[in-house]
């Protein structure tokens, strides 16, 4: 394995706050061999920590963190896929939960923690954790940018010198450092990141593991794409010059978080370290269930109990966030209002096929009562009809009956087409006025189609 220097010069990556461009290069990446050091494909949780981080909410209260960190043992399952859980240990209530968690006995996910690159805070953790930690994450930025720019370093050398302090102490306590390269993706990969990775492997016999961090959330996910942006070529090179254990950290700044993950999974790196709902600071982390379910659909399921999800989304809207309705996976993600789709939706029960339009049964993540037809401004008939029978069924018990072909269907979607058209203003210059905003639902289109009933039936004499 070639042996390489430190580069004396600064690199860095100045675009005047435009935005950052990808260049791609002429070869794609390769994927490295399978081997123990890049499976199985595990995930971290970062929810607690860089999850908690969110500038969306002041506070993820104590008890709200160990009601998630039951569900989460509950959704690996015993498998030991969902590896491990970071957080912190700076405040009196971090120290609490770390007690309570660590109380708790579970062996999966482990209980993992993060700390500053100063010796004094391993020291720190040793004491507080007496013994129970056995790994710890530890900063060390990997960027020029953060190097010379945020923490005022003189030189790269110093940078190494000071991140081996602390790396060195936690072997000193018999702790695994978890070495954060830091906005790796405007790092001077050649020239820092494996020279100082090369340096920390020699130096703790190959035990040190590093988590490669994509802070700013630049990264690409195409195999052609250059270094240090190029997430294939960046996780593949540095398996390729240092052959250690990498785990990858993805930010969702341009909407990439999960794809990225995935490409880092897929060249070489065996941890994806992900919060559930893509909490964290800006635009969040990668999303643990996005990772999840796709990891599933790559390298199968190794037993998760997935209908844990809708049960943790159900926890972080009351106790943390409201969950985006438009986040895959877990959001209110299985309606839908274009007649088109509505009746693709009516028939898929009974088709041969399977699922028309759904990409998966939302009963595989605990939902088990998902309004698959809301009736808007696009609905057709067969939403409207599976939104009455429903509603019948409701109210009676009794299956309902009626078909797109009754007329009192179709005199209910004229009324309904006709409250979002609106009504014409005095001159009709302006376009239409009081166009209905709201969907419709069950009791109202119920009562349309009574009245419309009602109204066909024959008077008596």
């Amino acid at each position: 394995m070639k042996h390489y220097e430190v580069n004396q010069q600064k690199v860095f990556y100045n675009y005047l706050g435009e935005l950052p461009p990808i260049t791609m290069g002429p070869d794609a990446a390769v994927m490295p061999p399978s081997s123990a050091t890049t499976h199985p494909k595990l995930l971290t949780d970062t929810t607690l920590r860089d999850g908690s981080q969110d500038p969306h909410f002041a506070l993820f209260l104590n008890d709200a963190k160990l009601k998630y960190y039951d569900l989460l043992h509950d959704l690996d399952n015993g498998t030991g896929h969902i590896e491990q859980i970071e957080v912190f240990i700076y405040q009196k209530r971090d120290i609490w939960v770390l007690d309570a968690l660590l109380d708790r006995g579970y062996e999966y996910p482990q209980v993992t923690t993060w700390t500053r690159a100063l010796p004094k805070d391993i020291k720190s953790l040793g004491s507080i954790s007496k013994g129970r930690i056995k790994e710890t994450g530890m900063l060390a930025s990997s960027s020029d940018h953060h190097i010379f720019d945020k923490l005022k370093y003189t030189s790269k050398e110093v940078a190494i010198e000071r991140y081996i302090q602390p790396i060195m102490t936690a072997c000193e306590y018999n702790i695994r450092p978890r070495v954060h390269l830091e906005d790796t993706t405007k790092a001077d990969v050649y020239g820092f990141v494996i020279p100082f990775m090369q340096r920390v492997l020699r130096e703790t016999n190959g035990w040190a593991k590093f988590r490669v961090c994509d802070t700013s959330g630049w990264g690409s996910p195409d195999p052609y794409a250059s270094l240090p942006i190029g997430i294939p070529k960046l996780i593949s090179t540095l398996i390729k010059e240092t052959g250690a254990e990498l785990e990858f950290h993805g930010h969702n700044d341009f909407g990439m978080a999960t794809a990225n993950t995935m490409a880092a999974l897929a060249y070489g790196c065996k941890r994806a370290n992900v919060a559930f709902a893509g909490l964290g600071e800006r635009s969040g982390n990668t999303s643990l269930e996005q990772v999840l379910v796709n990891s599933i659909r790559l390298y199968g399921d190794p037993g998760f109990r997935l209908k844990e999800l809708s049960e943790i989304r159900n926890l972080l809207t009351e106790s943390v966030i409201q969950i985006p309705a438009k986040q895959p996976i877990i959001g209110d993600v299985f309606a839908t209002q274009a007649g088109i789709h509505q009746s693709g939706v009516s028939r898929q029960n009974a088709a041969e096929g399977g699922l028309i339009y759904l990409p998966f049964d939302a009963r595989i993540i605990g939902d088990e009562a998902k309004e698959l037809n809301l009736i808007g401004a696009l609905s057709g008939m067969d939403g409207i009809v599976e939104v009455l029978n429903r509603q019948v069924e409701q109210k009676t018990g009794r299956k309902g009956t009626y078909k797109v072909s009754s007329r009192a269907v179709k005199s209910a979607y004229d009324n309904i087409q006709n409250a979002y058209d609106g009504s014409m203003g005095e001159d009709g210059s302006n376009g239409p006025v009081n166009q209905r905003r709201t969907f419709f639902y069950g009791e109202e289109i119920l009562s349309m189609v009574r009245e419309a009933e009602s109204n066909r039936r024959p008077r008596s004499q």
